[in-house]
């Protein structure tokens, strides 16, 4: 099931490298144009030295849909979905009410991640023919390109914690890799270089390290490595798909999905990768989970409907509750949040602010296929949830 929906939504968004770019009316807009210096690791590429942990799953819980005490969770919620037939970026309030588009054209835009200070948001973009990065105001105004690749495709910003750089996936040097670049689009230079795909990464919330997927020992597992790209080695060790990895507010702990049960569900491990739980345990699929900034919440996507559509629940995976209910594609909502924030209102909710504590948002990916050939599963971007005291 989940490779059928990935082939699926490969036919939104397929690339061929050996193809002509898509014809788009490019935006008024001045693209930013790096300089790029592929630097290589300050370690040999890709030979850690790691001590393998097996995993030890636990299942925490049944997910019954039980009501959610929503009005103690406040924030929003930025994702992409296909409901108006091309893919936008669209906002909404953290029980899922004031659902809006931030972009509108005839380009497909997805993947949004949010400025760690709530007022930006990187997102991916083929309306110049290409995937690239780009950056707007988080009112969707301003918007301008940070990358400039023709011949290849970059996906999935991720803001570092103190707001200086974003890392990204790309293709550009043969292969996907993690890269990363300072916020205004300079200085992209390469972390990983190994014969496996590497993407998906989120950021430590000390900014030290990065999580990410790999590859690169002929499955899909969780990775981690120093910011700089030196020190990889290995989280988890199943015979099956690890995946979309986040690391949660207090950085003690990673949430992934996996596929190590039979059907994909949400679990967390150790940062170590060490105490690996299980958090749903249902028949449809459960993924791409996203931590709240007090990290007493996680939103995710959810098939249990029969469409890719948002939830949130606790992060022990109880009191589940669906945001999304349009049969539209909504796909997977993705964050790093603080634990205690300062608040400030826009667009009708309350955002988060915090601008002596550095902090982060990540968008991540999924790619199915061989090739060129790529869909794209995480397109959203979860912000500023939190519970507040009741009055």
């Amino acid at each position: 099931m989940f490779k059928l929906r990935h082939y699926i939504q490969i036919f939104f968004l397929v690339l061929f490298t050996s193809c002509a770019p898509v014809g788009t009316t490019p935006p008024t807009m001045q693209p930013i144009a790096p300089t790029m210096t592929l630097l290589p690791p300050t370690t040999p590429p890709i030979a850690p030295t790691m001590t393998l942990m097996p995993p030890t799953p636990t299942s925490l819980l049944s997910t019954s849909m039980s009501p959610l005490p929503i009005d103690n969770v406040v924030g929003l919620i930025a994702y992409a979905s296909d409901q108006d037939r091309d893919f936008e970026i669209w906002v909404m309030n953290a029980d899922g009410s004031d659902q809006h588009k931030l972009s509108d054209n005839n380009a497909m835009d997805i993947s949004p991640a949010w400025s760690p200070d709530g007022n930006q948001i990187a997102f991916i973009t083929n309306r110049d023919g290409n995937d690239e990065v780009y950056v707007m105001n988080a009112d969707g105004s301003d918007v301008r390109r940070l990358t400039q690749t023709a011949d290849a495709s970059e996906g999935f910003p991720a803001w570092s914690p103190d707001g200086m750089q974003i890392s990204f996936d790309s293709d550009r040097g043969g292969n996907w890799d993690i890269y990363v670049m300072t916020s205004d689009g300079a200085d992209p230079r390469r972390l990983t270089d190994s014969p496996g795909d590497d993407w998906i990464s989120s950021w430590s919330p000390d900014g030290s390290q990065i999580v990410f997927e790999s590859k690169r020992d002929g499955n899909y597992e969780i990775y981690v490595m120093d910011s700089d790209g030196s020190d990889q080695r290995r989280l988890t060790v199943n015979q099956t798909h690890d995946g979309f990895p986040i690391w949660s507010p207090n950085g003690m702990q990673i949430a992934f999905m996996s596929l190590q049960d039979g059907n994909y569900e949400i679990y967390t491990i150790n940062a170590d990768g060490t105490n690996q739980q299980r958090v749903t345990d249902n028949l449809a699929e459960d993924s791409d989970p996203a931590w709240s900034s007090d990290g007493e919440w996680l939103a995710f996507v959810s098939q249990r409907d029969g469409n890719d559509e948002i939830y949130i629940m606790k992060a022990n995976g109880n009191s589940a509750r669906q945001l999304t209910d349009n049969g539209a594609q909504n796909w997977a909502p993705t964050c790093n949040l603080l634990a205690h924030p300062s608040f400030a209102r826009t667009h009708g909710s309350e955002h988060l602010r915090d601008p002596t504590t550095a902090h982060s948002w990540i968008s991540f990916s999924h790619r199915m296929g061989t090739c060129s050939w790529w869909a794209l599963r995480i397109i959203c971007t979860c912000r500023h949830i939190r519970e507040t005291p009741s009055s």
